[in-house]
């Protein structure tokens, strides 16, 4: 019986289906923002090209602050986002179970764009940006704890217990109950009577 080792790509910034997505920013950017639009497409092609996806995503969207600085409509925004999704999952259909996580990818991005839209409705941006991060804080320790528990990272209940115990076991000195009872010694008190 022979071991078959499948050699998979690495998820990185260079293989065709990014690179496609890539070239979807380009020219999303020079859609909605022009040839400045354009130029900012570019750069945030270049650094996903050289440097992989989350440079790429983090560059783009300063990148899209910078092209639109009166404000941007909902419009060219979600364009613009949509692209940005596309280039976080292209990369996707190289992983075991791609299905899965383009749902997790596009319900997280969903769910965050959607909580910003609400909160930008009635709050300051610094607010809706302020709220956006702390459930990007949230979602990433609890991926964080996934990956840990499904590497076995995390011990089980019983297993917490039973290593408990086996610390306890370890470190505890056998003590002796060594009882020495003192007994009082008479004190003599020289009294005086006069």
């Amino acid at each position: 019986m022979s071991a078959r080792i499948e050699t998979v790509p690495a998820a990185t910034g260079r293989d065709w289906s990014t690179v496609i997505s890539l070239a979807a920013i380009v020219v999303a950017f020079g859609a909605v923002a022009g040839p400045l639009g354009a130029l900012a497409g570019i750069a945030t092609a270049l650094v996903g090209y050289l440097f992989g996806i989350p440079y790429a995503l983090a560059a783009g969207h300063v990148a899209l602050v910078a092209s639109f600085p009166d404000g941007i409509d909902p419009l060219p925004f979600i364009i613009v986002e949509v692209t940005f999704i596309a280039v976080l999952i292209a990369p996707i259909r190289w992983t075991r179970s791609p299905g899965r996580i383009t749902l997790v990818a596009l319900t997280s991005a969903l769910t965050l764009a959607g909580a910003a839209w609400l909160i930008v409705d009635s709050q300051s941006v610094y607010l809706a940006a302020a709220t956006v991060i702390v459930l990007l804080a949230i979602a990433s320790y609890g991926l964080h704890r996934l990956e840990l528990v499904r590497l076995g990272l995390v011990p089980d209940l019983e297993d917490g217990e039973q290593a408990r115990q086996t610390d306890t076991d370890r470190t505890a000195e056998p003590t002796t109950d060594t009882d020495t009872e003192t007994t009082a010694k008479p004190t003599t008190e020289s009294s005086t009577d006069i």
